[in-house]
């Protein structure tokens, strides 16, 4: 068994080294010999990975100590015993290719620490195991590089049980795993060609994908859901989330002096709407979740339950259930835009609480900082031409200086009609595809002000 694995390593180590994933003493590979005791069969360190002949491979233990062979331990080797131990798999591949390494970097940007890299939207999802649609969001983990290895595969640790059988280090590449070699294959194979394609589009978006000039723009003003994330984390993941935890929320709220105006108003609708059928009585803890969840299931737009439906995913952003999935452009378009000087500014329908933790909880780190201003409906419906003007305002701007950013066209009508500048954000899942009248971008990073 050990040389028939080991055979089948040193020909992997081969084929991988021919793609130009590992040149030169570039990348480490493992597999799990043994689980009790623990044995990797590995690649000694500082050689070329392409020319590892099967007697070659080192037998590493638990402690990252080599107890067969004549070769060394990568340092990298704590790491792989990370892996293994979190996942259970049975074989890690790490690769140093240029599609890797630039990305890793890109997603790190501007000094975050840690942070992912979204895929979505291509078939070759599916080739990771647990994926069984292109339209699955996964996200990367991509971590900052660290010389101290037990520190990095510290870090590492909680984020791995998540992660789609593959993890990014800043400039230093790509890590895939799987239940045994093959699959681990399998997925490196997979995770480089995603990779590779993220790169090439954005070097075509570099290479004059530029949309023209918005001229005389000093802010920037930035709808979410289809703008700056996907539909579905809307409908699909947060209302559902609000909607189940609405019942033991207030419940185990009722006495919470600061419930108690939200829990007014919502009777107060309840009764304007024919819902409180008590006639002024006591409005019961059913009734009144059960009317909080249609108004949910039908998008109708209640300031208390939106107030409340923020409530519900603080908490679910704080105990990380909730993240918010950004597109893979928006984090670098926005750090770039307040590096030259624009304001920017976020105007949804969900509440100021809700944009907050979005942007404070992103796949990209906390970007909340890098906004100014935060308006709601509370500042106007968003299909009225007196919101932007009120929104200009607010931001001490004439509304030629802003340019609005939404998906939907009659909330880009009225804020052409105020005087600001337009931009139709066509994305995947959008319910609007047709950008009518307007300038489409499928991308922040065409954004040219």
């Amino acid at each position: 068994m050990t040389s028939a694995l080991a055979e089948q390593l040193s020909q992997t180590m081969a084929a991988i080294h021919a793609r130009g994933w590992c040149d030169g003493t570039g990348g480490n590979f493992s597999c799990v010999l043994s689980r009790d005791p623990l044995i990797l069969l590995m690649a000694p360190s500082g050689v070329d990975k392409g020319t590892v002949a099967p007697e070659a491979l080192i037998q590493v233990d638990a402690r990252a100590q080599v107890v067969a062979g004549g070769g060394r331990a990568s340092a990298e080797t704590l790491l792989h015993l990370e892996i293994v131990a979190r996942t259970g798999a049975g074989a890690v591949l790490h690769t140093h290719s240029h599609a890797a390494t630039l990305l890793s970097d890109w997603c790190l940007g501007e000094g975050m620490d840690a942070g992912s890299l979204p895929l979505q939207g291509l078939e070759m999802l599916k080739g990771l195991a647990g994926i069984d649609s292109h339209r699955r969001q996964v996200a990367l983990p991509v971590l900052a590089n660290d010389q101290d290895l037990a520190r990095l595969s510290a870090t590492a640790g909680p984020l791995l049980s998540d992660a789609p059988h593959g993890l990014l280090i800043g400039g230093h590449g790509l890590y895939a795993w799987g239940r045994d070699l093959a699959e681990a294959r399998r997925h490196l194979e997979i995770l480089e060609w995603l990779l590779e394609q993220r790169w090439r589009r954005l070097l075509l978006e570099a290479l004059g994908q530029r949309h023209p000039k918005a001229s005389g723009i000093q802010a920037v003003l930035l709808d979410i859901e289809g703008t700056t994330c996907p539909v579905p984390f809307v409908s699909q993941v947060l209302f559902p989330y609000a909607r189940e935890r609405l019942d033991g929320f207030l419940r185990e709220g009722a006495d919470e002096p600061a419930l108690a105006p939200l829990i007014k108003a919502i009777d107060a609708a309840m009764a304007a709407t024919g819902n409180d059928s008590n006639q002024g009585e006591t409005v019961s803890h059913f009734k009144r979740v059960l009317f909080l969840q249609e108004l949910i299931d039908q998008d109708r737009k209640l300031p208390a339950l939106k107030e409340l439906q923020g409530l519900i995913w603080d908490q679910g952003y704080a105990n990380g259930e909730l993240r918010c999935p950004l597109f893979e452009d928006v984090p670098p378009a926005l750090r770039a835009w307040r590096r030259d000087g624009l304001e920017l500014a976020v105007y949804s329908s969900g509440s100021v609480k809700a944009q907050k933790l979005l942007y404070r909880h992103s796949n990209a780190g906390d970007l909340s900082g890098l906004f100014s201003h935060w308006f709601d409906t509370s500042t106007g419906a968003k299909g009225d031409v007196a919101s932007y003007r009120a929104i200009a305002a607010a931001m001490n701007l004439e509304p030629g200086a802003i340019l609005f950013v939404s998906d939907v066209r009659a909330e880009l009508d009225a804020a052409r009609t105020a005087g600001m500048a337009t931009r139709f954000s066509r994305r995947q899942d959008n319910p609007e595809q047709d950008s009518g009248p307007f300038e489409a971008i499928t991308s922040l990073a065409q954004i040219n002000v």
